[in-house]
């Protein structure tokens, strides 16, 4: 990992392909309009 530190133009462009990776995976999950909350979350409140 310390060849990433030295270049901080490859490191910009990882964090941004993480970012983007990040905001990929939440499309996904709720893309569809479904925003209701998984039945596990509200156990016997």
């Amino acid at each position: 990992m310390k060849w990433l530190e030295t270049h901080p133009l490859l490191w910009r462009a990882v964090l941004i392909l993480y970012y983007l990776g990040v905001i990929a995976g939440l499309i996904v999950m709720y893309g569809r309009g479904d925003f209701s909350t998984p039945p596990f979350v509200y156990q016997a409140f």
